[in-house]
């Protein structure tokens, strides 16, 4: 329920009440570990660990965080619930090839910025955009990562760093104009994951994204 939806006063309190910030190493520890999930399918190791600790890494920190806990929980049992490694692994990755790989045609969502801008055609401004945003920080994509630099994952990544190391001068790119940049188009992304997702595993983890972007600086601790 958006804030604005919000009944009566009673409620605003009680929702700023329950709301927790959290310290700029935390919100990009978190933003990492969003990144590697929406940047590549996970391998039989990365399932392994997540169903031998029962828990997410960073993201957990979120988790007593009643604006965040029900989605992690979706997301955590939808990793869970198959009865083997094997299984999870191969309902995950058929997850994400479907929505992110365009294995699913039109049944998918797009991890690139450019979808959601315009026309929706890939390869477009927010493309270099993002390239001089990566230039400016002395940071290009990673060797054998052949995707544009308007990808969920480059984005993430590039604001957890600078949501962790602050500007490196006053033209340097700042974390809050990036997070600003990422909330115009995320929760369209999320929406195109929560009508699409079979595996019940990145639509939740797409929710608790465009959440924390909304949130915006209240996340981030004094």
């Amino acid at each position: 329920m958006s804030r604005a939806t919000l009944p009566s006063a009673h409620n605003t309190e009680t929702l700023t009440m329950s709301y927790r910030s959290f310290p700029a190493p935390v919100l990009a520890d978190v933003y990492g570990e969003l990144a590697g999930y929406f940047g590549a399918a996970l391998d039989y190791d990365d399932v392994h660990t997540l169903r031998l600790n029962g828990a997410f890494g960073p993201l957990q920190a979120l988790a007593a965080d009643p604006r965040y806990a029900p989605d992690l929980r979706c997301a955590l049992d939808a990793v869970l619930a198959p009865v083997s490694d094997d299984e999870a692994t191969v309902l995950l990755n058929r997850g994400y090839c479907q929505l992110f790989l365009g294995i699913g045609g039109a049944a998918g969502a797009p991890p690139f910025e450019s979808a959601y801008r315009g026309a929706g055609r890939l390869f477009q401004e927010p493309v270099g955009a993002m390239a001089a945003l990566l230039a400016a920080c002395g940071l290009q994509t990673a060797d054998g990562f052949v995707e544009p630099p308007d990808h969920i994952a480059v984005e993430l990544s590039l604001l957890a760093r600078l949501t962790r190391d602050g500007a490196a001068g006053a033209d340097a790119p700042d974390a809050a104009a990036l997070r600003e940049r990422m909330a115009e188009w995320v929760p369209a992304f999320a929406r195109g994951c929560a009508r699409y997702d079979r595996s019940l595993f990145y639509a939740p983890l797409a929710a608790v994204l465009a959440t924390l972007l909304d949130d915006g600086a209240r996340a981030l601790a004094a």
